[in-house]
């Protein structure tokens, strides 16, 4: 189990079920897009990641704040939920930084 991020809520609702692989491009613009997140919001990645696939998550030797995620081995269906996640953490960000 474990706590559902709040922001993520909504999404599981919509009962998730899109698995279908992803392109090396597709996979490189979700890192580049999860590299642009707030600290929050990747904390929130992060937790989805831990949740869904445990193993996946390795802590770096020299700097244990920092966590490497290995994209090729999460499966289909969690890089679908991160992409959608990602996305719509960066639209809600960008809103708030487009307002004067």
């Amino acid at each position: 189990g474990g706590e559902v991020p709040t922001t993520g809520k909504r999404m599981l609702e919509q009962d998730f079920t899109n698995d279908s692989p992803m392109t090396y491009e597709e996979k490189r613009e979700l890192c580049a897009n999860m590299n642009k997140l707030p600290g929050k919001k990747l904390g929130s990645v992060v937790q989805i990641i831990h949740d869904r696939n445990p193993k996946i998550l390795q802590q770096n030797g020299e700097d244990p704040d920092e966590i490497e995620i290995d994209i090729d081995r999460i499966d289909a269906a969690t890089l679908r939920y991160l992409e959608v996640f990602v996305k719509e953490a960066l639209t809600k960000n960008n809103k708030k930084k487009a307002r004067p």
